[in-house]
């Protein structure tokens, strides 16, 4: 038996019982913090333009845009919403970039048109995200290498793996589910700091949807995506990297959705957090401000994708600069949404800050030694003579595993983001309903009666 056989008879028999309780919560935090996240990216540019983009396609109205209540088809119902859950770069990540905005919409969309409920979510969900988590950790795969993001290309197997679970496909189907999504898989890096980086998440659910449905209709595909020497991994993720059967024989075993994601803090690229975290922290401890700094040094990678912008003319190239994160962070002592707009941008008290920022960019030889999961220093030279430094480990970040916010924290997070699309009330009624996913039974009636601005 190969792998891709092997894995897609772990996706058909795995059942929620056989998933832990732990992942259960974790998989219900991220989905939820991803639904308030999606309502808050409706209010965006690229919200606006994404939503006239779908209802202009028309077609049979199966499932619905958040928050406008507009009906659509189901893949374009997951190219929407994903696409609006990554505006912000506000969804969680960990893993295998950024999964939770790669899957749920999809499964949104599937399982609103099923009448599904919030459990079958939940099950189809994680046994996605343990695929594309499994794809990731075990293959030695660096996005950064390939110049590909990996939300995007890992993210649609995920994706496939999750759409076929909740529509029951069989093994052969779910077989064929994944040898299609293994020709869709793309997004490149050189898109960050565009709009085009937020469509990889909805491209990576739409094609999600669109490999399922074929499959289910009959449709055929390579029954070895993954091990063949022209299939997934030997193409995409690289030739020597993985050792696929290991990698399925140890599907769930353990369970990894428990210890992967990280619920952002922070609307920018998740590689500014542990930066941000050490910054803000620092600010704390020491008890100084923007007026007390001489400069800030921060390390980096030379394959870093936040120095892919070190001065950005726009908001959305700004969630990729170090130095404007951390000029932004020591004048307005926070970063959030108000962060990156153009008006903060261009606001001379950051940008004059920001020349006091310099980044240390490592040398390629450098990297070999360096365990990035143990961080990297920020370093602070403050008038008064002191040079304060702080390093944050990954595992470390807030929102992660080992550092949560608590889920009252979460819940303060989705009514700040709800409360951009949604009325009050709304807000408070949706976080009533969906702060337990597994809850749900009537999707469709829930999703029109809290995650829908006007009902009329």
């Amino acid at each position: 038996m190969g792998a891709t056989e092997t894995v897609a008879r772990w996706i058909v028999n795995t059942t929620y019982e056989d998933i832990p309780p732990e992942a259960i919560r974790v998989a219900n935090e991220s989905c939820f913090d991803l639904l308030g996240v999606i309502l808050a990216g409706s209010k965006q540019p690229l919200g606006d333009l994404i939503q006239q983009y779908v209802s202009d396609q028309g077609g049979v109205p199966e499932a619905t845009i958040l928050s406008s209540g507009v009906k659509t088809t189901l893949p374009n119902a997951a190219l929407a919403n994903g696409t609006m859950g990554h505006a912000l770069d506000y969804d969680d990540f960990g893993g295998f970039g950024h999964p939770t905005v790669a899957i749920f919409p999809a499964l949104l969309a599937i399982g609103e048109h099923l009448g599904s409920t919030g459990r079958d979510l939940l099950e189809a969900y994680v046994i996605g995200c343990e695929l594309g988590l499994a794809l990731q950790h075990t293959t030695k795969y660096n996005q950064m290498d390939k110049g590909f993001h990996s939300t995007a290309v890992i993210g649609r197997l995920a994706c496939a793996a999750a759409c076929s679970k909740l529509l029951k496909l069989d093994q052969t189907q779910t077989t064929t589910a994944l040898g299609i999504a293994g020709s869709m898989s793309s997004g490149l890096i050189h898109n960050f700091g565009t709009m085009t980086k937020p469509l990889h998440a909805g491209m990576a659910g739409r094609d999600g949807v669109t490999a399922a449905q074929l499959a289910q209709r009959g449709w055929t595909a390579g029954d070895q995506v993954l091990e063949h020497p022209f299939g997934f991994a030997a193409t995409v993720l690289g030739k020597g990297i993985y050792d696929l059967d290991q990698m399925a024989e140890n599907m769930g075993k353990p369970f990894r959705v428990q210890d992967a994601l990280i619920i952002k803090k922070y609307p920018c690229c998740g590689g500014n957090h542990a930066m941000l975290d050490s910054l803000f922290g620092m600010m704390r401890e020491h008890n100084f401000t923007y007026e007390d700094v001489v400069n800030a040094e921060v390390d980096q990678s030379y394959l870093s994708v936040v120095m892919l912008y070190a001065e950005p003319e726009d908001e959305l190239k700004g969630k990729f600069s170090a130095k404007y994160n951390v000029a932004a962070a020591l004048v307005d002592d926070e970063v959030g949404i108000g962060t990156f707009t153009p008006e903060k941008i261009a606001d001379p008290k950051i940008q004059e800050v920001m020349d006091k920022v310099r980044t240390r960019v490592m040398a390629k030889s450098e990297e070999g030694t360096t365990d990035f999961q143990l961080g990297l220093p920020i370093r602070i030279t403050l008038k008064d003579g002191r040079v304060i430094e702080h390093t944050t480990a990954r595992e470390d970040i807030l929102g992660g595993q080992k550092n949560p916010w608590g889920f009252d924290s979460i819940k303060h997070k989705f009514q700040v983001n709800a409360g951009l699309a949604l009325p009050a009330d709304r807000v408070e009624q949706t976080i009533a309903a969906w702060s337990d996913i597994t809850q749900v039974t009537d999707l469709a009636g829930t999703i029109q009666s809290t995650l829908v601005a006007n009902t009329g």
